[in-house]
């Protein structure tokens, strides 16, 4: 078995295991909370055997994540036929024909009200979180009282909501993500209506929260050593007409700075997911504005050029999903470019109302746009559901 020892703390190590042993804690028609936001931060060993229970003995559990995750989950347990339901969001071939085939029944929730909706009970016909949390760390740390600080590591999404609900916690904890990921994140979850209180953030640097998810030790009923990486995808080349458009974002930005509208370094930036959306944010590198700020979802490549170039003061977001090479530089300077970025949950990093207030500049692709501005980013023809 993988060595975790160095990772973790004495209170939790009569609790590591192997993957299909931590299976065994997972029961028919049980609410799956796992980990990861784009194919980052999700869990990878207790899924694939998961889906090896399922091919033996028939199951059925409904997976709730943070947005996409990895084929670990989206691919291999559907292949097993072992997802009833799952939430919130994905983008995987293999779950997109499942869904689309009414195998996998799916319900398309806006990325800030799932974790909200699971505290409710909406999700599970109770005010609570799921059955079972499956979360991905890189370290757990000894809080004392009978409590453990879980060490996230690529990805927040609603793994705190998660957590903090679920009757049992299985942690994977990671050794391909290096244990320098510690203090990126800034785990924050708010009261609910009616007690809830303004989220208190007016910058996309400031830190409200903790930089560990809190967990009781009692709570954890498994730890699971695990050695497979994120299945991060490389990115298209940066071709002429991404240039362009670029260049076009550029001159915009410009225009709107010289009418008085935009202040000198902009307004927090916020850039959708892929190719295209990296490829614009690149166009700011060889601009002349300095002292950027992002408040966005996903961290791509373009940040980290922003921050090569000494462009960017701080990135807030609730996942990184680089290219491959991006992913390997930053893991050979974790320390450096940590500096820069700030992970949250989901329903903080992708709140409207904060967006809104700190004056969040949004930039993303879509399926179909009219010329009142309505967006559909969900639907092909009204019918196909493509991601989300």
């Amino acid at each position: 078995m993988i060595d975790i020892k160095d990772r973790i703390c004495d209170v939790v190590a009569d609790k590591v295991m192997s993957a299909e042993a931590a299976a065994e804690f997972v029961k028919d028609g049980d609410n799956l909370g796992v980990s990861g936001f784009t194919p980052s931060g999700y869990p990878k060993a207790v899924p694939l055997a998961l889906a090896e229970k399922g091919k033996k003995t028939p199951f059925k559990v409904n997976v709730w994540t943070g947005a996409s995750v990895g084929p670990e989950i989206d691919q291999a347990m559907v292949e097993a036929d072992i997802i009833d339901r799952r939430l919130p969001y994905q983008t995987n071939g293999t779950m997109r024909k499942a869904i689309n085939a009414g195998k996998v029944k799916y319900a398309d929730i806006h990325l800030s009200h799932m974790a909200q909706m699971v505290r409710y009970g909406f999700m599970a016909g109770r005010p609570t979180g799921p059955d079972v949390a499956i979360v991905e760390v890189c370290k757990i740390n000894d809080l004392g009282d009978g409590k453990v600080g879980l060490i996230p590591t690529t990805s927040m999404g609603n793994s705190s909501s998660y957590v903090a609900g679920a009757k049992k916690v299985i942690v994977e904890v990671n050794t391909t993500q290096p244990v320098g990921l510690e203090g990126m994140h800034d785990s924050y979850i708010p009261l609910d209506p009616p007690n809830r209180q303004p989220i208190p953030i007016t910058a996309p640097e400031d830190r409200i929260g903790t930089t560990y998810i809190p967990c009781e030790v009692e709570k954890i009923v498994a730890v699971v050593p695990c050695d497979r990486p994120d299945i991060v995808r490389p990115l298209g080349e940066i071709d002429d007409d991404a240039k362009h458009m670029g260049a076009n974002l550029v001159n915009f930005l410009k225009n709107e700075v010289k009418e008085g509208r935009l202040p000198k370094n902009l307004l927090p930036l916020q850039s959708g997911v892929g190719s295209v959306a990296n490829a614009v944010i690149n166009g700011l590198v060889n601009s002349d504005f300095e002292d950027l700020t992002v408040y966005t979802e996903v961290i791509q490549d373009g940040m980290f050029d922003l921050i090569d170039a000494g462009k960017l003061r701080v990135a807030s977001g609730t996942a990184l999903t680089p290219s491959p090479e991006c992913q390997k530089k930053f893991y050979e300077n974790v320390e450096h470019y940590k500096k820069y970025l700030l992970l949250r949950p989901q329903e903080i990093s992708n709140s409207p109302e904060v967006a809104r207030r700190i004056g969040v500049i949004a930039m993303n692709t879509a399926i179909e746009v009219d010329i009142y501005g309505n967006v559909n980013s969900t639907h092909v023809c009204g019918t196909k559901l493509m991601n989300g």
